[in-house]
Formats: C-alpha cells, sequence, structure tokens
C-alpha cells in the first residue's frame, strides 16, 4: 500500500491518505484500471475534496497515469465530497484510462490545492 499523512502545524488539515494496488482491476472491456483509495480525516476542520485532485500513477516504464473525474456524485466514484472529522474511512475508487497492474506500479503521488505529495510504499504482510 502507498500511504501518506499530510497536515498542517495547527491539525486543522490532518487527512491519511491510502492507495492500495492490490485492487487494481481491469473493466471488462480491459482499457481502464481501477484502484481503491481511502482517507481518513483526523483534523479539526471538514476535508473537502474537489474534482481538481488528482493521484498519480508514475509506472515503471515512466508512463504517467492520472484518475480521471467521472459524473458520479454520491458513493465510490464520486469525486466530489467533504468528510467531516468523525466521518471514519471514506472509500473512493479511482479510474485511470490507462491498462497497468500492481508490479506496473514505480510510484504514487497526490496532486491537491497546487501542492503535489509523495505516498510512502509500504510493503504488504500477505
Amino acid at each position: 500500500m502507498y500511504l501518506e499523512v499530510i497536515a498542517n502545524t495547527s491539525k486543522s488539515i490532518n487527512f491519511t491518505i491510502g492507495v492500495y494496488p492490490l485492487t487494481c482491476k481491469q473493466n471488462d472491456d480491459g482499457n481502464k484500471t481501477y484502484l481503491t483509495m481511502r482517507i481518513i480525516n483526523s483534523g479539526t476542520d471538514d476535508l473537502s475534496w474537489t474534482k481538481a485532485n488528482r493521484v498519480l500513477v508514475v509506472l515503471k516504464d515512466n508512463i504517467l497515469a492520472f484518475n480521471y473525474n467521472t459524473v458520479a456524485e454520491n458513493g465510490i466514484y464520486s469525486c466530489n465530497y467533504t468528510l467531516n472529522p468523525s466521518s471514519g474511512v471514506h472509500e473512493q475508487t479511482l479510474c485511470f484510462n490507462n491498462v497497468f497492474s500492481a508490479s506496473d506500479i514505480a510510484n504514487i503521488y497526490l496532486s491537491k490545492g497546487g501542492e503535489i505529495y509523495k505516498l510512502v510504499y509500504y510493503k504488504s504482510g500477505n
């Protein structure tokens, strides 16, 4: 899994983001890839997630893939939502117009609010 904690000094913004490559799967036509992302808001403020936020996947062959926005207004495919500090874990399915497998991933980044954060890879014990 790829994880990062993003926070400011006052902890009004304090969330953990995780992207799970072992959830990597393709659609039935084999032309799109899906990954699971989970977010926990531990800050004192609501966390607004917008369609401007992107997860960037760098593949081992140096191809850059980024999630596209869906039209879903709620549920796991929604790209626009607000998480209050007591909302628990929020799960989102990230959709990519690229075909890749978990073993193709070199790095994962988050682009949010004009900043880019590198998520840290933690090898699963399985």
